[in-house]
Parts: structure tokens; sequence; C-alpha cells
């Protein structure tokens, strides 16, 4: 019964390992660089880089290459992809300003958007706004749509129970933005999570995830 316990607690605290390692850097003292600026959009492609490669290594090697939601004959994203990417932003972006117009009748502000004052739509700028919205969105859905989800399964939980345990671990990775910011990120987190149970890949999920993002970026600056 124990050895069955221990088994059970082994792969989220092996999840929790890997989170830590993996956004590592929400729990360090953040680097001098003026909020959404190129050097900002540069910096955080460059760890959203590092991260997939390493979400991919460990889900390689603890669950296996098909978990990591990759084939051989699926390495690059496709049309139908392509077109799955912009349905599923046009829906994230849908539940945003559901959650934008509450935000207004309740006075509740983004601390991370709210001092943002700037402009970076200079052509640079709106390239590595490209580029770490990508990032973001492929190391963020591999992670919490298909690493985690795993995780959680392999610890006993059932699907749909290892699932909304993913999203709000993805809401609390939020924390930067308030209590508000969690809970709108934990139900954006549940719709990549609808679309991945209805067979949606991770190209779609990711590319998806990164219109968003980019569409949100774009409105803020």
């Amino acid at each position: 019964m124990e050895n069955r316990r221990i088994d059970r607690l082994k792969p989220i605290l092996l999840l929790l390992a890997a989170y830590g390692l993996t956004w590592i850097d929400l729990f360090l003292p953040q680097p001098q660089i003026a909020l959404f600026s190129a050097s900002w959009y540069a910096f955080s492609a460059a760890k959203s880089v590092l991260r997939f490669v390493f979400i991919v290594f460990l889900t390689r090697a603890w669950f296996g290459f098909e978990t990591t939601g990759f084939t051989r004959s699926s390495l690059f994203p496709r049309a139908k992809d392509m077109a799955n990417g912009i349905f599923i932003a046009a829906a994230a972006i849908a539940v945003a300003l559901i959650f934008a117009l509450l935000a207004l009748f309740s006075g509740a502000r983004n601390p991370l958007l709210y001092p943002f004052g700037g402009n970076s739509r200079q052509l640079s700028a709106i390239f590595l706004m490209i580029l770490s919205s990508l990032g973001i969105g492929y190391s963020e859905e591999l992670f919490f749509r298909f690493f985690a989800v795993k995780a959680f399964e392999k610890s006993g939980f059932p699907f749909s129970s290892a699932v909304l345990a993913s999203a709000l671990l993805f809401g609390a990775s939020h924390g930067s933005q308030g209590v508000f910011g969690m809970i709108s990120a934990a139900i954006l987190a549940l719709l990549f999570s609808f679309f991945m149970m209805r067979g949606k890949s991770l190209h779609a999920l990711a590319l998806g995830h990164a219109l968003y993002d980019f569409v949100i970026l774009l409105a803020v600056t």
C-alpha cells in the first residue's frame, strides 16, 4: 500500500520539479528591461525556446515521444492546423472580451498591463512580438495541455480532473496579473483544453494561443 502511494505521488513531485525548473524565472528578480519593449520581446522569445526544448526533452524521457503531440509526419504545422489555430484564437479573444467587460464594470485592473503606456509598433518590435508569442504558445501548450495533464493522470487523477488541475496550475502561474488575471487565465486554459480534448493538434493549440497573445499585445500597445 505504501509503495502504491509513493508511485502515485512521484508524478506530482516530478511535475512540480519540472514546473519549478521550467518557470524558475517567475520566482527570481526580473531583469531591468522595459516592459513590452523590443528587448523584452527578444528576451521572452529566447526564454520560451529554451523552455520548449526542455519540456520536449522531459516529456519524451518520462512519458514517451508520442505524448509531445508530435510525430515524424507532423513536425511542422499544416494548413488545417493553421485554420484551427485561427478558430481557437477567435474563441479565446471572445472569452477575453467578456472578461474585459467584466473588468470594466467591476473596476478590476491587470497590474501587468495597466502601467504600460508606451508604443511598440515599430516593425522590429512587431517581428519580435510574433516570435515571443509563438515561443510562449508552444511552450505553454506543450507543458500545460500535454505534460502536466499526463503527469496528473499518472498519479491517479481521472482525465477530466487532470485537465482541471492543469488549468488551475496555469491560472496560478499568472499571479503577477492579480486574482482577476489568474481566474481569466484558468478559464482560457479550460478553453484550450476543450479544443485539445476535441482532438486539435499541439500545432493548432500553440498557434491559436500565439495568435491570441499577439492580438492582445497589439491591443495594449
